[in-house]
């Protein structure tokens, strides 16, 4: 038996589920939450989400016909606790306590760094998105994809792959795309609300955080700063962040870009990418007590913002440095 087919028969065997999110959770965790618990719903089980902090703004306006929690209260006391594209426990927030209160558990990740939990716990780091991983476990629990599981798969699909364009986009994740499709995904409507439509906070926002981007000397690293000011300036949510590092990756030559997010009581938190040559994750966020992907991974340091933002660059600048000592 494999792992997913493990996972399958678990999942068929248990009820009463609460299906967890990260913190701050972007598309692929909030899509895959959803149609998992859509999925097992759809077997006649019991089945919620745990969005620590809700639903982003952003991913509110599609259809969801399964109960999302925020932490503030629960449907019901769930038996079985099912992690989805959370890296390590802790990141579930305050929901971890509720996860480890559970009488089953399993985690389905994408994230290379996962250190493995729960009873059955797969993990594959090569795919592009958590929701292949998920059209690949709906598979096998013998799971029609209805439309609303193909919206919501394709939402984490593309939102994961850098609209299919990461070097981590593979042939499995397309065909979960197709399957998505097959299923009457509005790949149009999806791609509008996600990708052609910003609000006006989230427009300023961006203005304010690329005006003070700063550069090394050689211009192969590239960081910004958010602060509480600049989202209270822009009228912007704390979620229109996402994304915005990007903006700073793509700028020619840079080979690591971070953007250092304040986050109160002394906290930074970093969103940190690649272009391949540093592995962010092992390189940069591991050794500082973070995780994520090889192009792109995340920590939060407990320290002020300009501390915390030295401390990343200079084990970003070292990890650079040793590379072109290698060549």
């Amino acid at each position: 038996m494999n792992r997913m087919t493990e996972l399958a028969a678990f999942l068929q065997a248990h009820d009463d589920f609460a299906i967890f999110g990260h913190v701050n959770p972007d598309g692929d965790a909030a899509g895959c939450c959803i149609a998992l618990a859509k999925a097992l719903r759809n077997m006649g089980k019991r089945a919620f989400v745990y969005l620590p902090g809700g639903m982003p703004e952003l991913y509110s306006v599609f259809p969801c016909s399964v109960e999302i929690s925020d932490g503030s209260s629960l449907p019901f006391a769930p038996q079985t606790g099912f992690a989805v594209d959370v890296s390590e426990p802790h990141r579930m927030g305050a929901g971890r306590e509720i996860f480890e209160g559970c009488a089953h558990r399993a985690a389905l990740d994408h994230h290379a760094t996962n250190p493995g939990f729960g009873e059955v716990c797969v993990v594959d780091g090569d795919a592009a998105a958590c929701g292949e991983l998920a059209v690949a476990l709906i598979r096998a629990l013998g799971v029609e994809l209805d439309a609303e599981m193909g919206q919501w798969l394709f939402i984490a699909l593309c939102t994961d792959s850098g609209r299919f364009g990461y070097a981590s986009t593979r042939a499995e994740t397309l065909e979960a795309a197709a399957d998505c499709l097959r299923a009457g995904a509005d790949v149009d409507g999806i791609t509008q609300q996600l990708y052609r439509t910003r609000s006006e906070g989230r427009t300023r926002l961006l203005g304010l955080v690329l005006a003070g981007l700063e550069m090394n000397a050689d211009r192969t690293m590239c960081w910004a700063r958010l602060t509480d000011d600049m989202l209270s300036r822009a009228h912007a949510l704390r979620e229109d962040n996402e994304g915005v590092v990007n903006y700073l990756l793509e700028i020619r030559g840079v080979q690591f870009a971070c953007l250092a997010e304040e986050r109160g009581s002394g906290q930074t938190k970093f969103s940190l990418r690649s272009k391949g040559r540093v592995d962010v994750a092992a390189d940069v966020a591991v050794p500082l007590g973070g995780g994520g992907h090889a192009c792109a991974a995340g920590v939060t340091l407990n320290l002020p913002m300009e501390e915390a933002l030295q401390t990343v660059l200079r084990t970003a600048e070292a990890a650079l440095k040793n590379l072109q000592e290698q060549e």
